[in-house]
């Protein structure tokens, strides 16, 4: 395994024994962009590692709509609670959404991995109430805010991170914030000719941060162009 894994991800905080363990029995994967790497109702036999990139995990509704569970990075596991509740198969998919480098363990390996070190036991804990934070704001964003000011939130949260957002189409986004494509593109569009944003393919970047602000805290008051 390359050493770079363990001196760049959540994985540089092991112990040598935990580390030498992974090293041993973590194999390595590169997936491109667009490409499927976990189905969901398969037979659970490796735990996946997002090494670096990102990768959707999500599932579809009786009436085939696309709904994203979560977005994984670097340093974040993948389809841990089906491996340790021995689900019969994943309860989700996994695509990649960047080319995506993924660190793989057998499910027996990633069980004695937990039972024999204390540290990675931790580190997967610690994994676990992070993706719970997620699911708890979003539970809270569902419930207290609307579809617009959601989007504004999205968009914010994702230009602060990553200075511009790339790579999401508007079904992916729609799915992250809980609505449809029409929606997404009409209020992109009224964010855009208000001057607040800029669109291109699969990027959208903050051009007035203030102003895209004030619109969030005004609620659903119509944008005015």
């Amino acid at each position: 395994m390359n050493e770079t894994i363990f001196s760049n991800t959540a994985l540089q905080s092991l112990s040598k024994s935990t580390s030498s363990f992974l090293k041993i029995h973590m194999l390595q994967k590169t997936v491109s962009k667009g490409a499927q790497f976990l189905w969901e109702g398969d037979e659970v036999e490796k735990v996946y590692f997002i090494i670096r990139g990102y990768a959707k995990i999500y599932h579809f509704s009786e009436e085939g709509r696309e709904q994203i569970l979560t977005v994984v990075k670097g340093g974040q596991f993948v389809n841990t609670v089906s491996a340790l509740r021995q689900e019969k198969g994943n309860h989700a998919n996994g695509k990649a959404m960047t080319e995506v480098e993924l660190g793989m363990l057998d499910v027996v390996d990633f069980r004695a991995a937990i039972c024999d070190y204390s540290d990675f036991a931790l580190l997967l804990l610690q994994d676990s109430a992070e993706k719970l934070d997620q699911l708890t704001r979003l539970v809270e964003e569902l419930s207290l805010f609307s579809t617009r000011q959601r989007l504004i939130r999205f968009i914010l949260k994702n230009a602060r991170e990553n200075q511009a957002i790339r790579g999401w189409t508007q079904e992916e986004i729609a799915a992250q914030v809980g609505t449809v494509r029409d929606v997404v593109s009409r209020l992109l569009g009224f964010f855009a000719r208000a001057g607040y944003i800029l669109v291109e393919r699969q990027r959208i970047i903050v051009l007035d941060e203030q102003r895209l602000q004030a619109a969030l805290e005004e609620g659903d008051v119509r944008l005015k162009s």
